[in-house]
C-alpha cells in the first residue's frame, strides 16, 4: 500500500478512540513505543512526535505563566507603592494644624508625592476665604464635567474644552479624577489632573481615590463646627 494514501476518516471510529483514551488516560504509559510514532503538525517545527508536541506545549505554557507572574508582581509592587503614598498623605493631612495647612498639604502631596500635574479643591461654601481654593456650586462642576453621579463615587475621564475649566483652563491637562468630599459631595470635590490621557480612565479602580476623599473630608469636617 502506498504510505501516502490515507484511508477515509471514519467519524464513528475516531469518536470511539477519543472516548477510550479519555477513559484510559494511562494508555500511553503502557504503550510508550507509540508516542514517537504518532506525528502531529506544528506551525513552526513541522512534523513532530506526540512527546515533542507535549514538550512544546509545556514550554509555551511555562512562558505564558512567567508573563502572567511578571504582570502580577508588577501590579503588586505598584499597589504597594500606591498604598505607601496614600499612607504618607493620610499622616500629613491628619497632622495639619489648620484648615489652610490641610488644603496646602493635600495639594503639595498630590503634586510632589503622587506626581500629578494638577490638584484643585472646590468647596461649595459661598463664604469661604481659604487661599488656593476654588469656590462654586456642585451643579457647576457637574455641568462642566458632564459627571452627574460625582456625588456618589469618584469619577474619571478625559478632559474636554468644558471640563478644563475645573483646572482654571490649564490646557495641558488630558485626564482627570473628581473625588466627592462627604456624602453627596456636600462639602465639595477634589479635582486631580494629569497630562497623561490614559492615567484617569473611566474604568479606573477608585479605591485609593475614595480613601483620599474620605480622609480629607474627615479632616476638614472638624473645621466646619
Amino acid at each position: 500500500m502506498n504510505p501516502d494514501k490515507r484511508l477515509p476518516r471514519n467519524g464513528i471510529i475516531e469518536q470511539k478512540v477519543v472516548e477510550y483514551l479519555e477513559k484510559n488516560p494511562d494508555f500511553f504509559h503502557y504503550h510508550d513505543e507509540l508516542l514517537n510514532k504518532i506525528k502531529l503538525n506544528h506551525n513552526v517545527y513541522g512534523s513532530v512526535s506526540l512527546v515533542e508536541k507535549q514538550i512544546l506545549n509545556l514550554r509555551e505554557r511555562e512562558q505564558q505563566l512567567k508573563a502572567q507572574l511578571k504582570v502580577l508582581m508588577q501590579t503588586a509592587n505598584d499597589n504597594s507603592e500606591l498604598l505607601l503614598r496614600a499612607s504618607n498623605l493620610s499622616v500629613k493631612l491628619i497632622s495639619a494644624r489648620s484648615e489652610q495647612e490641610l488644603v496646602d498639604s493635600l495639594q503639595h502631596q498630590m503634586i510632589n508625592g503622587f506626581g500629578l500635574d494638577a490638584c484643585r479643591i472646590w468647596l461649595f461654601d459661598p463664604s469661604g476665604t481659604l487661599n488656593h481654593v476654588n469656590y462654586g456650586e456642585l451643579a457647576t462642576i457637574q455641568q462642566l464635567s458632564d459627571q452627574r453621579f460625582i456625588t456618589e463615587e469618584p469619577a474619571c475621564g478625559r478632559v474636554t474644552d468644558s471640563s478644563v475649566q475645573i483646572f482654571d483652563g490649564e490646557k495641558s491637562i488630558e485626564s482627570y479624577a473628581l473625588i466627592p468630599l462627604g456624602e453627596g459631595a456636600q462639602m465639595g470635590i477634589i479635582a486631580l489632573g494629569s497630562k497623561d490621557a490614559n492615567l484617569f480612565t473611566a474604568d479606573l479602580g477608585t479605591l485609593f481615590l475614595r480613601l483620599i476623599g474620605d480622609v480629607m473630608y474627615s479632616c476638614m469636617e472638624k473645621y466646619q463646627e
